[in-house]
C-alpha cells in the first residue's frame, strides 16, 4: 500500500487507518461512559489531541530542533483541534444533545 506525499509530510493509509482505530475505540468507550455530550465532548479533548500529535509527528519527514517552528505550528494545530472536539461536546449539549 503506497503512502501520500505532500508538504514535507508522508502519511501512510494502513497507520492511519489503525490511528482512526483506536480513537474510535475511545470515542465508543466513551459514549458508552457518559450519556451527556458537553462530558462526552470535553473527555474525548485528550484523546483527539493525542491522536493528532501522534499522526502528525509520524507524518512528518524532516525531524526539527526544539526551536523549529513546524513542530509548534503542529503542537498549536493539535490542540486548537482537540478544543474544538471540546467546543463541539459543549455546543452539542446547549442545543439539548
Amino acid at each position: 500500500m503506497g503512502s501520500l506525499e505532500r508538504f514535507g509530510y508522508r502519511i501512510d493509509p494502513r497507520r492511519l487507518g489503525m490511528a482512526i482505530l483506536f480513537l474510535a475505540l475511545a470515542f465508543v468507550a466513551a459514549r458508552i461512559a457518559f450519556r451527556d455530550s458537553m462530558t462526552l465532548g470535553y473527555a474525548m479533548v485528550i484523546p483527539t489531541y493525542i491522536f493528532l500529535s501522534v499522526v502528525i509527528e509520524d507524518a512528518r519527514l524532516a525531524r526539527s530542533s526544539f526551536w523549529g517552528i513546524r513542530g509548534w505550528a503542529e503542537t498549536t494545530f493539535a490542540l486548537a483541534c482537540s478544543a474544538g472536539v471540546g467546543y463541539l461536546g459543549f455546543s452539542l449539549w446547549s442545543i439539548g444533545y
